[in-house]
């Protein structure tokens, strides 16, 4: 399942379970995520989640800024249209998202390695 972990000062606030198919984030109703700030548009982004048509479990994951007036960063970097991948970073307005995979071979956990003498 694809997730959207709402991130404040480093800390997780919230998490969003990712439905096949369009997401849609802005400030106006109507939107799938609205979120009540200034600087986000009224129809700001569009997430489209494919479905791969052989692994039923795996998705295209794709952002699109839908002209928004300050923009839609990915990884820190503007983009009008981005495939997103586990990990990323999604920017809007003051709003910070991860996005988290949970089919992904990436892990999330810390490894400690105790140094032997």
């Amino acid at each position: 399942m694809i997730k959207l972990k709402h991130i404040v000062n480093r800390v997780v606030v919230s998490e969003i379970n990712m439905p096949a198919g369009e997401f849609s984030i802005g400030r106006n109703p109507g939107n799938s995520l609205q979120l009540d700030d200034s600087v986000v548009s009224g129809n700001h982004a569009l997430i489209t989640l494919t479905p791969d048509d052989c692994l039923p479990n795996m998705f295209e994951v794709i952002i699109k800024d839908l002209g928004s007036t300050n923009g839609t960063y990915v990884n820190n970097v503007s983009i009008t249209e981005q495939k997103l991948r586990h990990g990323d970073s999604i920017r809007l307005g003051d709003h910070e998202f991860k996005v988290f995979d949970d089919q992904s071979a990436i892990g999330t956990q810390t490894e400690y390695h105790i140094q032997e003498d």
